[in-house]
């Protein structure tokens, strides 16, 4: 008996703990935090209407890069999240998530979302991961919608990365 109430006092605890966590959104250190970098994104060429401008009118929103090594054929990845980056003169935001190989110069894979389309590309060799400078640089790339529409943007700027990454980060 002694033992079943230690169990149902443990199970109590855990979904107690569980559930004042979830009432604070706490827990979850995935999502981006304040930091004090800036970063800006200009969409141009858009071919859905309103994407075209400027985002970035103050500071980005980070998370930590974290190395990730997945089991599979995914290869190992420096990844983060941003978001915040507001659109300037008009509503709505920018956000994303971008992964590189450790030691590499350039991106892998990312994900970038503009007034809630998303966007991405087959081939990011030419967007620059600048690990001296805290950045990534894009320069006129081209993204193509994930949802089937064959939308597309063209985008250019920088998305600032915190300066605390692991090794090859």
């Amino acid at each position: 008996m002694n033992a079943f109430l230690r169990t149902s006092c443990a199970v109590t605890v855990a979904a107690a703990t569980a559930l004042l966590l979830s009432a604070c959104g706490g827990g979850n250190d995935d999502d981006p935090t304040p930091s004090d970098q800036l970063g800006v994104l200009t969409v141009t060429g858009a071919t859905v209407e309103g994407l075209n401008g400027i985002y970035g009118d103050g500071n980005v929103n980070l998370t930590d890069v974290d190395k990730k090594n997945p089991i599979g054929s995914y290869p190992e990845v420096c990844t983060f999240r941003f978001d915040g980056v507001n659109r300037v003169g008009g509503s709505g935001q920018a956000f994303g998530d971008i992964r590189y190989r450790p030691d590499a110069s350039v991106v892998y894979e990312a994900f970038f979302t503009f007034l809630d389309h998303e966007f991405r590309a087959d081939d990011w060799s030419d967007v620059a991961v600048v690990r001296d400078t805290d950045r990534v640089r894009l320069v006129n790339k081209t993204l193509v919608a994930t949802d089937g529409s064959g939308a597309r943007v063209t985008v250019s700027g920088v998305v600032p990365m915190r300066p605390n990454r692991p090794s090859g980060c």
